[in-house]
């Protein structure tokens, strides 16, 4: 949904915003103003009061007016057909309510349409993901997340196949994996025993003979039975800490014994050799996939990633024009990291937000949200809301006159509207527009 235009009728004065289908800056507006007029567009969305009317655009193409009168019936036209659809766009007791009509509270559309200096910076676990996906390699996390999501269906399918979870596939690698490594470790454990038990036979038989012949000296066939000793015990350590793991696992599985998780599992998932290995390697492949994408993004889980990769792309793109625009700037300082992620997280969440509710989307209203940074931030900050405007359509209220000196100059290209107070004396003998 687009504003095109904008009218509140105030006794014999008129206010009137024509608003560009991308972005429009409204400059010259103190903070009072500025609340007020966020107040009112939001409320003309919804049930609104006489005498403020609309112009808007459904995403669909339709144009339709929005007639509140003061004395009289409250109306929408569809100006393409000429026709009344008032009773589509009527809430109870005949009001004219678009964001009822698209089921969202007027207090809902304030929070997605509203964007302001306290909506800069976000601390949420959904801000952190996706500022941490947005920096990584683009290609290579979504490759590693479709070969994860991909790994994942053939798993399902192969454990599906033999009556069983891929869960259980992934225990039964788990278990025969420790197990392997208990072998191991046992087989080492006997090897070192059975070699330092001679060692320190050795030593010990030698160390008295050697002390009588080179004397202190002969006390190294004793340091040599010791170690050998030593070794002894940190592979029976080994061999500990592995039949523990194993015991973990098989605890796990509901079973004992390594034996008994044969006797319980092997039959029903393992019968079918060709089967076996089909759903060991199916697992061996989820496992590997699960390794890169761990690698890379941690513990984001792949599917919040591929629902949410819209919006981690964005924020990528968003985050390469930034440095794209930090590079051809020769005179600003590179803008903080940390700064300019956050407030890109922040704007691309909302520009997202207000594109997709309902279905609909509605417009966003920016209500001075770079009014503390510095300027070469801001100037970085206003070449992407400018590229990123459309979808939605967004309404810039300010008095900031960094953002209104680069509207004028943008305005020329015609990719942006600035509104700005007409002079007083004009004013005064005809309606004002702002």
């Amino acid at each position: 949904m687009r504003l095109e235009r904008f009218v509140i009728e105030a006794g014999d004065d008129t206010f009137t915003l024509d608003l560009h289908p991308r972005l429009t800056v409204v400059a010259g507006m103190g903070s009072a103003e500025r609340t007020s007029l966020v107040g009112e567009i939001v409320g003309a969305l919804g049930g609104g009061r006489s005498g403020v009317h609309l112009e808007i655009e459904e995403r669909s193409g339709r144009h339709l007016a929005v007639f509140r009168p003061t004395s009289g019936r409250h109306r929408v036209i569809d100006v393409g057909q000429a026709s009344d659809v008032t009773d589509e766009r009527s809430a109870g007791g005949g009001a004219v309510d678009l964001l009822g009509h698209m089921g969202v509270s007027a207090a809902a559309a304030r929070r997605t349409m509203c964007f302001g200096t306290g909506d800069l910076v976000t601390s949420s676990d959904r801000g952190r993901a996706v500022e941490v996906l947005a920096g990584l390699d683009q290609r290579r996390v979504w490759a590693a997340a479709k070969a994860l999501h991909t790994a994942d269906g053939e798993l399902t399918i192969e454990a599906e196949a033999l009556g069983t979870a891929p869960e259980d596939a992934a225990l039964v690698d788990v278990v025969e994996a420790r197990h392997a490594a208990v072998e191991r470790a046992a087989d080492r454990f006997e090897a070192t025993r059975r070699h330092t038990f001679w060692i320190a036979g050795a030593s010990s038989v030698a160390t008295l003979p050697g002390m009588v012949v080179a004397g202190a000296a002969g006390l190294a066939f004793l340091a040599i039975g010791v170690l050998a000793v030593i070794a002894s015990l940190v592979a029976r350590a080994q061999l500990i800490r592995a039949n523990q793991a194993e015991e973990a696992a098989l605890a796990d599985a509901g079973v004992n014994s390594y034996l008994g998780f044969q006797l319980q599992r092997v039959n029903s998932l393992l019968g079918d050799d060709v089967s076996r290995r089909s759903l060991m390697n199916a697992a061996g492949q989820r496992r590997a996939a699960l390794a890169e994408w761990q690698q890379l993004a941690g513990d984001i889980p792949v599917e919040w990633a591929l629902e949410n990769r819209d919006e981690v792309r964005a924020a990528a793109r968003l985050r390469r024009e930034v440095d794209a625009l930090n590079a051809l700037s020769s005179t600003a300082p590179e803008a903080p990291a940390e700064e300019t992620d956050a407030l890109v997280h922040a704007l691309v969440t909302r520009l997202a937000e207000a594109r997709s509710l309902a279905g609909e989307g509605v417009p966003l209203v920016l209500d001075e949200p770079f009014e503390h940074l510095d300027s070469s931030v801001k100037l970085l900050l206003l070449e992407m809301l400018g590229r990123s405007a459309g979808e939605p359509q967004v309404i810039f209220l300010t008095e900031d006159e960094d953002v209104a000196s680069w509207a004028r100059l943008e305005a020329i290209t015609g990719d942006l509207a600035i509104i700005e107070p007409v002079p007083e004396h004009v004013a005064r003998d005809r309606s004002i527009t702002i």
